[in-house]
């Protein structure tokens, strides 16, 4: 639990010079008004609409990407210090920038929790986790095949744009419910087969 806070904390003193702008941006990712979800949707289509006409090369691409953050790391933290007086942050405010703090944290501890499950896999049981990935990259390989490489990147940017909303609604989770009971009844079908075959 002392790592977690220290953690916590740590990314909270990271993260000082942008948390004017993580409340406003949490209400828009979270969907607290009913005209968010497609505001973002817009956003991110306007993007990739330019994308998409100027049809610049890869290298440009993240080239401007990372001028984009460079150019957002250099000024927001100064414009928001002008911007925004200390007197004007409550502790209200302070409780959601710890509660975005935190579910940062999660998300990051999701995505290391995922690669040491695949890693415990491959240790334990090689023949599934080469089953596994192989099927995974068989099927990514088989949509990449069908669908450009702009409209995939854009499907994927606009599901990451919308996953804080969906989880805070109960969308991600009675889709990943109803997933996870898919694939359980597959699984013991298959049992079931084979149990049949077997007598």
């Amino acid at each position: 639990m002392l790592l977690v806070d220290s953690d916590l904390t740590r990314l909270q003193s990271d993260l000082t010079g942008y948390k004017h702008l993580l409340l406003p941006l949490n209400k828009v990712l979270e969907w607290e008004e009913p005209h968010y979800p497609g505001a973002l949707v817009g956003i991110v289509t306007f993007m990739f609409a330019i994308i998409w006409y100027l049809e610049p090369s890869v290298l440009t691409c993240f080239s401007l990407m990372g001028l984009v953050m460079c150019l957002i790391d250099f000024v927001v933290p100064t414009v928001t210090s002008y911007c925004f007086s200390t007197s004007e942050w409550g502790a209200a405010e302070e409780g959601q920038y710890e509660a975005i703090c935190s579910r940062m944290l999660h998300a990051r501890q999701h995505i290391s929790n995922a690669f040491t499950s695949l890693n415990d896999l491959k240790k334990d049981k090689p023949k599934a986790y080469l089953l596994v990935m192989m099927g995974i990259f068989a099927m990514l390989a088989w949509i990449g095949s069908l669908m450009d490489n702009l409209l995939l990147t854009y499907l994927f940017v606009v599901f990451v744009m919308l996953i804080p909303g969906l989880r805070r609604h109960g969308i991600l989770q009675k889709a990943t419910k109803q997933i996870k009971e898919a694939i359980t009844k597959a699984l013991a079908g298959m049992k079931g087969k084979e149990g049949a075959k077997k007598k």
